[in-house]
């Protein structure tokens, strides 16, 4: 009686033990599931941020290129002001400025549509 007592109560023990070990298993699951759809729900805000920031980058070298459009025509008239008008040292300092500025709007445009490409392919890469 005694044996069968003690077998009876092992018994409990054990079920008790692998219903607890059940639960926990059920507990993990549920918690890496919830952690997997903050993830995702991470993920969709980071694609939005993205597809907002390229689009505002897009705009922004639409507005660079149109300032870029006519450069030739206004340095060709700095050109000619710098040797026939009266004050051509300005003129010149005037042309030089202009150039420098070219330059460094072309090399905005250039690094805006660097950017644009990689935000592409981050998104491409993300849906």
């Amino acid at each position: 009686m005694r044996k069968l007592l003690f077998f009876l109560s092992g018994v409990l023990l054990l079920s008790s033990f692998a219903l607890a070990d059940e639960t926990s298993i059920e507990q993990s699951m549920q918690s890496i599931e919830a952690e997997y759809q903050q993830l995702l729900i991470k993920e969709a805000e980071k694609v939005e941020e993205f597809k907002v920031e390229k689009a505002q980058l897009e705009e922004e070298l639409v507005a660079l290129k149109e300032r870029a459009a006519n450069k030739e025509e206004k340095l060709a008239k700095l050109e000619k002001d710098s040797q026939i008008r009266w004050h051509r040292d300005k003129y010149k300092k005037l042309l030089k400025n202009f150039e420098v500025y070219y330059t460094k709007l072309e090399k905005k445009i250039s690094d805006t549509e660097v950017k644009i490409a990689e935000l592409t392919k981050l998104l491409e890469f993300m849906q």
